[in-house]
């Protein structure tokens, strides 16, 4: 009888455990909302030069030989221990295959006191499931995810969109996080269905009460559109690869590049505040005249030109009905001057051989939010250069980029002075002056006030830092469910907030906001005030109170021309329906005062 041939495999895989000659590489995940990592996924990597280097290999060769769960174990064991050893801040995400899941029920507990004897609470460890094996047993499946939740587990579903029955397996689960499989996510920027797909799961997440994952994310079109879609965790390349030692804190690249944006912005609201004279506000006031040329002058005379000026940093190309066409820039010119053979064939040709076709043109009435987020996107090397500014079309001068961006600074100073330090939205000077506005030009809107329930013993158990998390959070869902271009967001102080909504589609617009803080709001708890719904704080009598876990509740008035005399009458107005709303119990809620019939349906033949 011939001997079966020897498995190369096999006995890779068992030098493998045996030595235990694999290394943990860690890849951060990062809230793009907060500029902070949220937690690293660990990583498992076998040695380069063996045949099971192949993560697919390496797992596919464990589960036929029969030590899937031994090998997951073991890489378990070791991600803990080196995610500690390095300090990295935040949850740590550890892959795991159904086979090693089923067997949690056992090991729950082992695993639990292990993490106790390093210092690491069981909250921020995250069991991942990878949907690379079938599952065969669900009632198992969910005894063992019952286990891990009991000693503070948290639960992922991996791959959400691959795998043999994903979504099923989400309504079945109610994981705390669903990871978005990269195809989804790649190239989202350019692909509409994968927007709506997308679109959908947040949708989902925030009714059943769990939190979004963008793996794969290697561009940054796609974090712009990630971001509108209300995705706030997200994972790739593009923020970092995997590594053996990862940084423990964002890069100032990235921390100041996402702070940036995560913050509501000063400017958002920028008709409300009260301009000092003379501010300028628009492209118009920053246009310089200057030398323009046409098409037909030569590139000798434009060489000669910029030779005879350092100062002179760009000419506008004119078409014969004044309109521009393109721009001559300075560097980009004599360098080209000096390539060899350029002045022997082209010193007579027109100058439109030098020229750039797409120079950054700007209406006089330009605001100066538009015109700084244009600026932003530029390519760096076309800052110095400055843009062009039209009226009607034609050319009404050039301005710099230095310029515009003093005047964006002064009207952001300007505009501090009048908003909250925490938040940056605005306060109560400019939230009653586009209150009374409104009134004023007899528009139809809905005014909001919201505030934060059973806040101060969450500051007082917690500390003021997460406090201001918390207000944070709260800022940032009410700007997110905000149209920009019709409804307003300020900050009264403390927790207490301000919406005016001119949309349309307002009641869905409240109903999105309780949905996103409550699902928002739950990673600031620990997972036993979280199963108790609450904690104890001792009242003034030294007595031990039981408080509810924060909400956001709003009362709101709905507004029609005529019905109120300026922003104080109308401030009163909420009082009663912010009263009702308060006074309900559940999650986040909102009132809206619908007493009077009669102005409804006139809002409604309005809109």
């Amino acid at each position: 009888m011939r001997a079966s041939a020897p498995d190369p495999l096999a006995d890779a895989l068992d030098r493998l455990i045996e030595q235990r000659s694999f290394d943990i590489h860690f890849q951060p995940l990062i809230a793009i909302d907060r500029a902070e990592i949220y937690g690293f996924e660990a990583l498992t990597r076998a040695p380069a030069n063996g045949p099971l280097h192949s993560p697919l290999v390496l797992f596919e060769a464990a589960a036929r030989l029969g030590r899937l769960v031994e090998l997951e174990q073991l890489i378990i064991r070791r991600a803990i221990q080196r995610f500690k050893a390095l300090g990295l801040p935040g949850l740590l995400f550890l892959n795991v295959t159904a086979d090693t899941l089923m067997v949690a029920r056992e090991h729950a507990g082992l695993l639990a006191g292990e993490l106790a004897e390093l210092g690491l609470s069981t909250s921020r460890v995250v069991i991942e499931l990878t949907e690379t094996r079938p599952i065969e047993d669900l009632a198992q499946l969910d005894g063992a995810l019952q286990a891990l939740r009991e000693r503070g587990f948290r639960v992922a579903l991996d791959d959400l969109g691959e795998g043999f029955a994903s979504l099923r397996r989400w309504m079945e689960m109610r994981p705390d996080f669903v990871k978005i499989d990269r195809h989804f996510i790649d190239g989202i920027a350019q692909e509409p269905l994968k927007q709506q797909f997308v679109r959908s799961i947040v949708e989902m997440a925030v009714t059943s009460g769990c939190e979004v994952v963008a793996e794969g994310l290697e561009q940054e079109p796609d974090l712009e559109v990630l971001r509108r879609l209300g995705l706030t965790i997200c994972q790739g390349y593009l923020f970092a690869r995997p590594s053996a030692s990862p940084r423990a804190s964002l890069s100032a690249q990235w921390s100041g590049r996402l702070a940036t944006e995560a913050q509501p912005r000063l400017l958002q609201n920028d008709l409300a505040l009260p301009l000092a004279q003379g501010a300028i506000t628009s492209a118009g006031q920053l246009a310089r005249r200057g030398l323009t040329v046409t098409p037909a002058t030569s590139c000798r005379s434009i060489i000669d030109l910029f030779h005879a000026d350092d100062q002179l940093l760009a000419i506008p190309v004119l078409d014969d009905q004044q309109r521009p066409i393109g721009v001559l820039r300075s560097l980009h010119v004599l360098k080209r001057s000096t390539e060899r053979y350029f002045m022997d064939i082209f010193e007579k040709h027109s100058c439109v051989e030098l020229m750039d076709t797409s120079p950054l043109v700007v209406d006089v009435a330009t605001p100066l939010r538009a015109m700084s987020d244009a600026l932003a996107n530029l390519d760096e090397r076309l800052l110095i250069d400055g843009f062009i500014v039209t009226r009607d079309g034609t050319y009404f001068g050039l301005g710099r980029s230095s310029d515009l961006l003093k005047a964006v600074s002064d009207l952001q100073v300007h505009a501090a002075r009048y908003a909250n330090p925490l938040t940056l939205l605005p306060g109560n000077v400019p939230i009653d002056n586009h209150l009374d506005c409104l009134i004023e030009a007899g528009e139809t809107f809905v005014a909001v006030v919201w505030d934060i329930d059973h806040f101060k013993p969450f500051n007082d158990v917690y500390g003021y830092r997460i406090g201001d998390d918390i207000i944070r959070l709260a800022a940032r869902v009410l700007t997110q469910a905000a149209d920009p271009q019709v409804d307003f967001v300020g900050h009264i102080g403390g927790d207490d907030f301000v919406m005016v909504l001119s949309s349309t589609d307002w009641e869905g617009r409240l109903e999105r906001i309780c949905k996103a803080f409550d699902t928002g709001v739950r990673s600031f708890f620990s997972a036993e005030h979280l199963a108790a719904g609450g904690y104890e704080t001792l009242n003034r009598q030294n007595q031990p109170s039981f408080h509810p876990l924060p909400t956001i509740s709003a009362g709101a008035v709905l507004h029609l021309p005529g019905h109120f005399e300026n922003a104080r009458a109308l401030s009163a107005a909420l009082a009663e329906p912010k009263r009702v709303a308060k006074g309900r119990a559940g999650g986040s809620r909102f009132f809206v005062d619908r007493r009077q019939a009669q102005p409804l349906l006139l809002m409604a033949q309005h809109w």
